[in-house]
């Protein structure tokens, strides 16, 4: 699943916050998992996040995952991810609002010089420069 919106919360606890459409075909998964990886994925992504945007086309792909020590699948080339377990979840009109306290972080490995975030503004996935 593709997430839009993925906020920080709290530092103490360290919280995080995404939410999730009550009508998405994934929403009984996600919605009940006590435990959930964020991937972050790099600008030149966009494809892949398309793909797990996709109604109907959110099935995990062997080839895109690999598991993290404490057994979640997260994006095998993403830039990191983070770990969580869920805090707390409340209903927000359409959505469900979910906190997760940030059990774990994992920076990128494998790159020569880190490419920028994916981000997403006005509709489109864009590059996050952090310069």
């Amino acid at each position: 699943m593709t997430v839009n919106s993925f906020v920080s919360v709290s530092l103490d606890p360290m919280l995080v916050c995404w939410s999730l459409q009550n009508g998405s075909s994934q929403f009984d998964i996600y919605a009940g998992a006590d435990r959930f990886a964020v991937s972050i994925l790099s600008e030149g992504q966009g494809d892949l996040a398309r793909r797990y945007a996709a109604r109907g086309d959110s099935q995990l792909r062997h080839d895109d995952f690999e598991w993290s020590a404490d057994g979640l699948p997260v994006i095998r080339s993403a830039l990191g991810h983070i770990e969580c377990s869920r805090w707390s979840q409340y209903p927000a009109g359409d959505h469900v609002m979910i906190l997760g306290e940030v059990t774990g972080l994992a920076p990128a490995h494998g790159f020569d010089a880190v490419p920028a975030p994916l981000g997403f503004f006005n509709g489109q996935f864009c590059s996050i420069d952090l310069k």
